[in-house]
Parts: structure tokens; C-alpha cells; sequence
């Protein structure tokens, strides 16, 4: 088995106020909305809100390829930073993290991940190009975040 360890992130400049962005990106649920990967987010075990160790699933297709995953929130600073471990319990688990910064026109959102990427016959993310794969994916995300907080105030 090789691992590609993957950094990376992306960041847009949105013209809402940084509680506007968090109330959206803090809603795990609306997730789909503007991810190219993630089809269907919903929160576990009762959860309805990000707090510390509060689990959700993420259902993710990336062309005939689906699967999901448990998540769990391992950082939750309401208006700047949101961060969770997929899938949690795993020695090669990639840390999500969105980072709500004021800025000049609202926010400045940035979105990073840490990813051991591991070769596995079969994975989705078999491969060293997937870190960039999933810089594009955050741009887009980005992007769509952008239009509805902007749309929203």
C-alpha cells in the first residue's frame, strides 16, 4: 500500500458577514448544495447542530464511484473555525477544516484539507492526483458558498 500524504486549500472572498457564511457551512446538511462530490449529508445519532464530536455522514459520488463515510467534528469556533476527521477512527483519516476570516468585503473563507491519500486497489482516491482533484472540488464549493451567502445578506 503507497499514501500520497495531500495537503491543500482554497479561499474566496464573500460579501457577507462571517456569522451570514457560518450559519450556512455549520449546516452539514446543505453541504450538497455546492459540492461537486458530496450528494447527501445528514447529521447522526440525533445530532441537528456542529459542536465537538458531533457525527454526521457524507454520501459522495465522483463519476460510477460511490461511498460514504462517518464524520465527526473534531473543532467548532462558531463564526471562525469548523474542522472534522473522515472517517474518524481510522490511522489515515483526512481533516476538514473551513476558516472564517472578516475581511475588508465580509469573509474570507478558506477551505483545507489534510489527507493521507492511500493507494488501494479499487479506492476512490487511489491515486497522487486526487489532492488536486480536491482543491478544484474546494473551489467550487467555495464558489457556491459564495452565491448563496451573498444571496442571503
Amino acid at each position: 500500500m503507497t499514501s500520497f500524504p495531500q495537503t491543500g486549500s482554497a479561499s474566496v472572498e464573500i460579501n457577507a458577514i462571517p456569522e451570514v457564511v457560518w450559519n450556512l457551512v455549520s449546516d452539514v446538511t446543505r453541504m450538497p448544495e455546492w459540492s461537486p462530490e458530496c450528494i447527501r449529508a445528514e447529521w447522526a445519532d440525533g445530532e441537528r447542530s456542529a459542536k465537538v464530536g458531533a457525527e454526521f455522514h457524507g454520501y459522495n459520488r465522483l463519476g460510477a464511484l460511490e461511498w460514504d463515510m462517518r464524520c465527526v467534528i473534531t473543532e467548532c469556533d462558531p463564526g471562525r473555525r469548523l474542522s472534522f476527521s473522515v472517517p474518524p477512527d481510522s490511522p489515515h483519516a483526512t481533516l476538514w477544516c473551513f476558516e472564517f476570516t472578516p475581511s475588508g468585503t465580509g469573509t474570507r473563507l478558506t477551505e483545507s484539507f489534510d489527507a493521507p491519500i492511500i493507494n488501494v486497489e479499487g479506492s476512490v482516491a487511489n491515486y497522487p492526483e486526487r489532492g488536486e482533484m480536491l482543491v478544484e472540488g474546494a473551489r467550487t464549493t467555495l464558489q457556491n458558498i459564495k452565491l448563496t451567502a451573498e444571496a442571503h445578506g
